[in-house]
């Protein structure tokens, strides 16, 4: 017997979302398929989604809404937006707000310029997923870790938008046309410690200092390019080294395909922070169609090549840069791995999204 009531139809259903983040999970998480659920089309089904980020304070505006979603909250200002809805807008319909997340917030590693802010704000984000009638993660491990907080948690991966990333290049489309072997690492400065911000004493990052040593010393043999973030240590070779400052998320897609790598790489150390993070950069390099080196955390675990060590990781660099059959091999075998996440308009993956928070109250599509 199917534990979960069936909507009746024909219906509509809507939903609005308060985005704190506009240039990373947020519109990963929201704005990408909130914008292809508004197209979406099931019989006698019509889904009306949208995203603020400005807070509607009239009652009746809320009253067709099955839900209410505040995407990383952690400001007191946010905090009054939740309690106000909670004791205002509540009394007259009762819909669940629920908390969207896709970061670890809780015990930032020093190095990450972020972890100063988070860490005042601890308290306060734990009263605002508390206030919250159930939360969505990205992952396990971050549910784990909020469940003290929030007693209906539930998970959604991420998925990249086809219609903005376009098809995926072949593994032997293009490899043979570069001079050297092309390699990319792509990520946000919260992967090295920011010096110039945090004062010469803060050290560490994801990293390790032999990676550091052969990207400094390969600088001839390979075509090394950095985008988003180029990390202290590397700064007297970084004329040797193509630098491409972050995009906006929107260009983001474009400008990381015309790079067109031989070998990605993802190095994250092995962390109770890290363990929280999603598997994006595997969806991201994936969608490039180049093979990667990850390391052996929880969020790359079913990606074919990973390395504990730094050894282990410069080891798959040079056995993927001197052999283009490799390559093209350890590309399918991440691609088949991954290619039932990979994109918001297949494999039902955006009625599994609209799923999620419908069973979360006896509800489904």
């Amino acid at each position: 017997m199917n534990k979960f009531k069936k909507i009746q139809r024909p219906t509509r259903l809507g939903f609005v979302c308060y985005v704190g983040d506009v240039q990373g999970c947020g519109t990963i998480r929201v704005i990408y398929p909130y914008f292809l659920l508004n197209h979406y089309r099931e019989q006698n089904l019509m889904m009306s989604a949208m995203y603020l980020m400005n807070y509607v304070t009239d009652i009746d505006f809320y009253k067709d809404f099955a839900y209410v979603q505040f995407q990383r909250s952690a400001t007191p200002q946010h905090f009054q937006l939740v309690k106000h809805f909670k004791s205002v807008v509540q009394k007259k319909y009762p819909i669940p707000v629920i908390y969207e997340i896709d970061d670890m917030l809780f015990d930032i590693p020093e190095w990450n310029y972020a972890s100063a802010w988070y860490n005042q704000q601890r308290s306060l984000i734990e009263k605002i997923m508390g206030h919250c009638d159930g939360m969505i993660t990205s992952t396990a491990k971050l549910r784990e870790v909020y469940s003290p907080y929030c007693k209906r948690i539930s998970v959604i991966p991420n998925h990249l938008p086809k219609f903005v990333w376009g098809d995926i290049f072949e593994a032997t489309d293009y490899k043979d046309e570069n001079e050297k072997v092309r390699i990319l690492w792509a990520g946000s400065q919260n992967h090295f410690a920011m010096k110039e911000i945090q004062g010469d004493a803060v050290k560490g990052g994801d990293f390790g200092s032999e990676l550091m040593d052969f990207i400094r010393k390969t600088t001839d043999k390979y075509e090394w390019h950095l985008m988003g973030a180029m990390p202290q240590e590397l700064h007297n070779v970084k004329d040797k080294i193509h630098f491409h400052p972050w995009e906006n998320i929107f260009q983001y897609p474009a400008r990381i395909k015309s790079i067109e790598p031989d070998i990605c790489i993802a190095p994250l150390q092995d962390m109770e922070f890290n363990r929280g993070k999603s598997n994006i950069k595997c969806l991201e390099y994936t969608a490039l169609g180049a093979p990667a080196v990850y390391s052996d955390v929880t969020p790359y675990k079913f990606m074919a090549l990973k390395a504990k060590t730094d050894e282990q990781f410069i080891d798959h660099i040079e056995k993927l840069a001197g052999d283009i059959d490799y390559r093209a091999r350890i590309f399918k075998k991440d691609y088949q791995r991954i290619k039932p996440q990979l994109w918001w308009e297949e494999n039902d993956n955006l009625k599994k999204y609209i799923n999620t928070y419908l069973n979360m109250w006896g509800k489904c599509l």
